[in-house]
């Protein structure tokens, strides 16, 4: 006779049906698989809360830093596609929205997405269970694509606007949001 084996333990176990409806504890939560490699995480929380700490550190602590070149720039001979990250998230740490989006538009999307990857590293190493499922459902590939694309497009824009110097047709280059996005490509 073949033994069954048994079933996973409930992730969130539950016993109403207001429970069930709960995003929090859907099927493919609450059967995730273990967690098979809890050291990537540790990584993932490492690697990913080490910008946001030290950017917090600087702006709110007084911490000092010497901020070390860019080595893509010094090989290479222009920004880099992170080129003003850092000194956008300073920004953002002190609460200079404006600034941060002129040094890149993309900072606050990207620290949203570190401080997000922290959270969800740290819930999988509590609930031992991988969280693929969310990550599939929050950010899919398209989705991904799409933001790396715009990403890429952006940095070739502000390259543009830096090396080439342009003129916009129907006076736009007048406009504020123009010269803000100029300054910021300037700076890099």
């Amino acid at each position: 006779m073949i033994k069954s084996r048994p079933s996973r333990p409930l992730l969130w176990p539950s016993s109403s049906a207001a429970a069930l409806s709960n995003p929090w504890r859907s099927q493919a939560l609450r059967t995730a698989p273990r967690l098979r490699s809890p050291l990537w995480r540790w990584g993932a929380i490492a690697a990913m809360g080490t910008p946001l700490l030290v950017a917090v550190g600087i702006s709110q602590g007084g911490l000092s830093l010497p901020l070390p070149p860019c080595l893509f720039r010094a090989l290479l001979g222009f920004p880099a596609p992170s080129c003003g990250l850092t000194r956008a998230f300073l920004a953002l740490a002190r609460g200079d929205w404006a600034l941060a989006l002129s040094y890149h538009l993309f900072a606050p999307l990207l620290m949203a997405l570190l401080g997000a990857i922290v959270v969800i590293s740290a819930g999988e190493l509590l609930t031992r269970r991988s969280w693929l499922a969310l990550y599939r459902r929050w950010l899919p590939p398209a989705t991904t694509l799409s933001l790396i694309a715009l990403f890429l497009g952006y940095y070739a824009l502000r390259l543009w606007a830096r090396y080439m110097l342009p003129l916009l047709p129907w006076g736009l280059e007048e406009t504020a949001i123009w010269q803000h996005f100029l300054t910021g490509a300037l700076a890099l």
